[in-house]
C-alpha cells in the first residue's frame, strides 16, 4: 500500500525591517557620541564638573548605573524574536529595567535637589516613573498592546537622557543657562511622551474611515 505525503514549505525566514534598523542604529550613534563628547570627558580632573561628581560619587554611581541598564534593556524588550524564543529572559529583563528606572528616577531628584535644574528633573523623573510604571501594571495584568505602547513611552523618556546632551559639543547649546535649560528639559520630556501617541494612531489621523 503506497502512501501519498504533502510538501510542506518551511515558514519564510522573517524580514529585517530596514526602518528598524535604521531608527535603532541613529539611536546607537546618538548614545556612542554622547558617551564620547560629554560624559567620558568628565572623567578628567581638568573638566569643570569633576569635581562636583567626586562629591556626588556615591549617589551618582548608582544613578549611572541604573540609568545605563534600562538604557541598554530598552531595545532588547522591543525585539520580536527575543519575546518568542525566550519569553522568560524577556520578562525577567522586563523587571531589571522596572526596577533600575524605580531607582534611578528618584537619584536624579536627590542629586538636582538644590541645583537651578531641580523642576526640570522632578518633570523628567515622574514621567519616567509614571510611564514605567504603566508599563508594569498593563503587563501584570496581560495587557500586552497597552503594555507594548506604555513601554515605548517608557523608553522615550528613557532615552532623554541621550537627546538633551546630543547637541553639547554645540557651543551654542553648551552655553544655554540653567533657568533656559529648565525649559527644554519639560518640552524634550513631555515630546518624548506624547509623540509615541501620533505614531500610534498615525492611521487614524491620516486616513478616512470608510
Amino acid at each position: 500500500m503506497s502512501t501519498s505525503t504533502t510538501n510542506v514549505p518551511a515558514p519564510a525566514a522573517r524580514q529585517q525591517n530596514p526602518q528598524k534598523v535604521v531608527f535603532w542604529a541613529v539611536l546607537f550613534l546618538m548614545a556612542l557620541s554622547v558617551l564620547v563628547l560629554s560624559e567620558l570627558p568628565m572623567l578628567s580632573p581638568s573638566h569643570p564638573l569633576h569635581a562636583h561628581l567626586i562629591n556626588i560619587h556615591r549617589l551618582l554611581i548608582p544613578h549611572a548605573i541604573t540609568g545605563a541598564l534600562a538604557l541598554l534593556i530598552g531595545p532588547l524588550q522591543f525585539s520580536t524574536r527575543l519575546r518568542r524564543r525566550n519569553l522568560r529572559l524577556h520578562r525577567t529583563l522586563g523587571r531589571i529595567y522596572v526596577y533600575s528606572v524605580f531607582l534611578a528616577a528618584p537619584l536624579a531628584v536627590i542629586i538636582a535637589w538644590r541645583l537651578p535644574l531641580i523642576v526640570g528633573t522632578v518633570v523628567q523623573a515622574a514621567a519616567w516613573w509614571i510611564t514605567t510604571l504603566a508599563a508594569f501594571l498593563t503587563a501584570r495584568n496581560r495587557h500586552l498592546q497597552a503594555h507594548r505602547q506604555w513601554m515605548i513611552r517608557s523608553y522615550a523618556v528613557t532615552f532623554t537622557f541621550i537627546t538633551l546632551r546630543v547637541l553639547n559639543p554645540l557651543p551654542s547649546y553648551r552655553a544655554i543657562s540653567d533657568a533656559a535649560y529648565v525649559p527644554v528639559i519639560v518640552l524634550v520630556t513631555m515630546l518624548s511622551v506624547f509623540l509615541p501617541d501620533i505614531a500610534f494612531n498615525w492611521r487614524e489621523l491620516t486616513t478616512r474611515r470608510t
